[in-house]
């Protein structure tokens, strides 16, 4: 039986499936507890759905116990996901597959979804020392945050392609660029902000940050902010402690994969982003 998770006892067990299914990207009760998305349980897997910055689209996951698959239930869950991003006024839902695991990538294309993109992981090992603050780039504080909604409104239709992606609307984007996220930078031309990048706290593993969105304003773009950016981020994140920053990107930001690769990313696997029909 598919019921919305409400107790401790259903974050834990969501928790238990997660990090059985993806011991790479652990989760924490706490961090399933406060999501703004919907998560439905069942005793062998569970599935969540949320609202996505793709217009008409909802983000889904669908997650089942390796020993209980081909029984039926991750079908039920994706069902009752369909439900859930319809209940959103959404007619259809994308998600993303772990690249090898031909069985999961079976089971979404015959249920009706394609391919539309990849994204690729990227870790960095981070040391004390590594990283420095250059000249005009600065923590962010709440004065900035309209200049950096400008930027994300700029360039956050740029992060899906080749889906489209709109900002949400201010009090939204604020609350969930926020959640989790110890700090974050801006950088100036002058007195205008030009560009800004965030990091996330991983719950699961507290040794390890995630990179946000890093923005940069077209008419300021090949001047190295991004790169002044990411090595504001790895000084602070080796200054308080972290040994490692993840990222993901999509494979045609040739830009980003470039700078990330001069700093020292390495690649992890990647995931196949999927879209298909809402049911």
């Amino acid at each position: 039986m598919i019921r919305a998770a409400r107790s401790a006892d259903d974050f834990a067990l969501c928790v238990e499936i997660n990090n059985a299914v993806n011991p790479d990207s652990p989760v924490t009760a706490e961090q399933l507890a406060t999501a703004t998305g919907v998560i439905l349980v069942h005793e062998d897997g569970y599935a969540y759905v949320d609202r996505s910055s793709i217009p008409g689209s909802a983000f889904a996951m669908v997650r089942v116990r390796p020993e209980s698959r081909n029984r039926g239930v991750g079908s039920s869950l994706l069902a009752a996901a369909g439900e859930s991003a319809r209940d959103l006024g959404c007619t259809s839902m994308w998600g993303r597959v772990r690249e090898g695991d031909d069985e999961s990538m079976r089971f979404v294309a015959h249920r009706g979804f394609e391919e539309v993109n990849r994204d690729v992981d990227v870790l960095l090992e981070v040391s004390p020392g590594d990283g420095e603050v250059a000249p005009g780039i600065v923590e962010l504080r709440r004065e900035h945050l309209p200049g950096t909604y400008a930027i994300a409104a700029e360039c956050i239709p740029e992060m899906a392609l080749p889906q489209h992606a709109e900002v949400r609307p201010y009090d939204e984007w604020l609350e969930r660029e926020e959640r989790h996220s110890p700090v974050a930078f801006v950088a100036f031309d002058g007195e205008d902000i030009v560009g800004y990048a965030r990091l996330y706290s991983v719950p699961a593993l507290p040794h390890r940050l995630e990179n946000g969105l890093t923005a940069v304003r077209r008419s300021h773009r090949r001047r190295g902010v991004a790169t002044a950016l990411k090595r504001a981020q790895i000084s602070w994140a080796a200054a308080n402690g972290y040994r490692e920053i993840v990222t993901s990107m999509v494979t045609g930001n040739d830009a980003m994969r470039a700078v990330n690769e001069r700093l020292g990313y390495r690649p992890l696997p990647a995931w196949i982003v999927v879209r298909g029909p809402a049911g």
